[in-house]
C-alpha cells in the first residue's frame, strides 16, 4: 500500500441552501415539502501544501429521527447541531482521514443531547469526513475510486474485529474506474401512478409513474410499503397493473420501520397469492421492515432477504445484522463513506448484498459524491429520484450550474434554470468521476 497522507485541519465553514420539492416526498408518516442542503468547504494542510475540500447533503427531515414529538424542523436542526459540533471538534485535529474520522466520531456526541439518535448524532461527522476524503483526492490529484483503491485514507490500519486486512485489502483491489449505473425509481405509496394530480407542477418533467417510463426508460423499482398487509397488498396489485413487464431491473420494498413482525409475515403469506404473482417474482430484497430499535433484535427467520438501512447507525451495525440473517445493508455518505468501504468487505466476504438507497440526493456535489462512492463499491443499481422530488441544483449560482454541466455532460442538462439528470435507457454515464477528487468536485464551490 502507498503511504498514508496525513492532514491538518485549519478551517471549516458552512453554508445552506433551501431546497423546495416539486412533488411531496413521502416516506413512512413524514411529508417533507421543503428542507435544506447543507455545504462545507474546508481548508487543510497535506504535505505541507494547502488543500481544500468540499461536500453536500440534504438535511432530509424525519428520517435521521422518527421520535413522533418532533417536528419536521426539529429534526434538521438537529442536524445542523451535529454539524456545529463537529466542526467544533474538527478544527485543528491532525492524522489521516481515518484517525480523524475515527476521532470526529467518537467526540462529536459528547457535544449532543444523550438522547439524539446515532444517525443523526453521526451526520455532521460523516459530512466533515467527505470534505476530508475530498480534500485528499484533490491533493493527491486522483480520483476518488483510485485514492481509494490504494488506500490513501489509511483504513486498512483501523478495521473493527470481524474485517481482516488481507479481506480488506483484498475488496480495496477490486474497485475499478465508474461506468454507468442503473437508476432505480422511488415509487412513494401515494405516488401518481397514471393520472396527473390537478396541482401537479407544470414544468415539463415527469410526475406520475407511466411519465417516468416514458421519459428515461427506467425498469429497476423501489416501492415504499405502508406497515398494513392488506393496505401494501392493494397498492401492489396498482402498480403491477402499470409496470408489467417493466421489471427487468427488479423491484425492491422498503417499509422504512413501519411494520411489526407479526404484520410482515401476514404481509409475506399475501405476497404468495396467485394475483400478486409477477410483482412477487420480482423483489430482489426488503429494506428495513422494522424499527431500528427492534431491528437488530431480530432473527432473520422469514425466509426473505431483509437489508438494514436506519438499523445501520454504527459501525458494527451490519456486522450484527450478518449474525442474525439478514442479507445485506444500504450504503450512504451521509452515514460515513469509510463505513460504506469497510462494509463493502463484509458484503462480499459473507455474500451479501450491498445497496444504494438514497432518493434525496440532490443533481450537484452531493448526487456526484454519493454516486462515486456507491460506483466504487460496486453497487449495481442506485435509488436516485431527489431529482424527481426536488432538484435542478437549487440555490446555486449560474456559474456552478454552467460549470457542472460543462463538467459532466453525460450526467446533467440544462432544462431552463435547472440542472436535471441524462438519463437513457434507466442508465447514467457516470464515467466523468474519474477525475481528481472526491465526485469530481473541482468544478464545484459551496457558494
Amino acid at each position: 500500500m502507498t503511504d498514508v497522507p496525513r492532514l491538518t485541519i485549519h478551517e471549516i465553514r458552512l453554508a445552506e441552501r433551501v431546497v423546495s420539492m416539486r412533488l411531496p416526498f413521502r416516506f413512512g408518516s413524514a411529508e417533507v415539502r421543503h428542507t435544506c442542503e447543507i455545504y462545507c468547504q474546508m481548508v487543510a494542510e497535506m504535505d505541507g501544501r494547502t488543500v481544500q475540500g468540499v461536500s453536500a447533503q440534504l438535511m432530509v427531515p424525519r428520517w435521521f429521527d422518527k421520535r413522533d414529538a418532533l417536528t419536521n424542523e426539529d429534526t434538521v436542526q438537529e442536524l445542523r447541531d451535529s454539524t456545529k459540533a463537529a466542526v467544533t471538534v474538527a478544527t485543528g485535529l491532525s492524522g489521516t482521514v481515518a484517525t480523524l474520522s475515527e476521532e470526529i466520531g467518537w467526540k462529536t456526541p459528547a457535544r449532543l443531547p444523550a438522547d439524539l439518535p446515532a444517525l443523526a448524532a453521526g451526520f455532521g461527522p460523516a459530512l466533515i469526513e467527505m470534505a476530508l476524503i475530498d480534500a485528499l483526492c484533490r491533493g493527491a490529484g486522483l480520483p476518488f475510486h483510485k485514492a481509494a483503491r490504494a488506500d490513501l485514507f489509511g483504513l486498512a490500519a483501523h478495521l473493527p474485529p470481524d474485517v481482516p486486512a488481507a479481506d480488506f485489502i483484498k475488496a480495496l483491489t477490486r474497485i475499478g474506474a465508474p461506468g454507468r449505473v442503473t437508476i432505480r425509481h422511488t415509487v412513494g405509496f401515494d405516488a401518481p401512478v397514471s393520472t396527473r394530480p390537478h396541482d401537479a407542477p407544470r414544468d415539463g418533467l415527469p410526475v406520475t409513474l407511466s411519465e417516468v417510463i416514458a421519459a428515461t426508460g427506467i425498469s429497476a423499482w423501489k416501492i415504499k410499503l405502508k406497515g398494513d398487509p392488506d393496505t401494501d397488498a392493494a397498492r401492489l396489485l396498482t402498480l403491477q397493473e402499470t409496470l408489467g413487464g417493466l421489471m427487468n431491473g427488479g423491484v425492491t420494498l422498503d417499509a422504512n420501520e413501519q411494520y411489526a413482525p407479526d404484520a410482515f409475515r401476514a404481509f409475506l403469506r399475501r405476497l404468495k397469492q396467485p394475483d400478486l404473482a409477477t410483482i412477487a417474482a420480482r423483489i430482489r430484497f426488503f429494506e428495513q421492515p422494522f424499527a431500528r430499535e427492534i431491528a437488530l433484535q431480530t432473527r432473520n427467520d422469514f425466509g426473505v432477504p431483509l437489508l438494514i438501512d436506519e438499523s445501520d447507525d454504527d459501525l458494527s451495525s451490519f456486522a450484527t445484522a450478518l449474525k442474525l440473517g439478514w442479507s445485506g445493508t444500504s450504503i450512504k455518505s451521509c452515514k460515513g463513506v469509510l463505513r460504506a468501504l469497510v462494509n463493502m468487505a463484509r458484503a462480499q466476504r459473507a455474500g451479501a448484498v450491498l445497496s444504494g438507497e438514497d432518493l434525496t440526493c440532490q443533481p450537484g456535489l452531493c448526487w456526484t459524491q454519493d454516486t462515486a462512492m456507491a460506483a466504487a463499491c460496486g453497487v449495481i443499481d442506485l435509488e436516485r429520484n431527489g431529482h424527481h422530488f426536488a432538484g435542478g441544483l437549487q440555490g446555486a449560482s449560474t456559474l456552478e450550474r454552467e460549470q457542472m454541466v460543462a463538467q459532466f455532460p453525460q450526467m446533467f442538462t440544462a432544462v431552463g434554470d435547472r440542472v436535471d439528470l441524462v438519463i437513457t435507457n434507466g442508465m447514467v454515464d457516470v464515467t466523468g468521476l474519474s477525475a481528481p477528487g472526491f465526485g469530481a468536485s473541482s468544478a464545484i464551490l459551496a457558494n
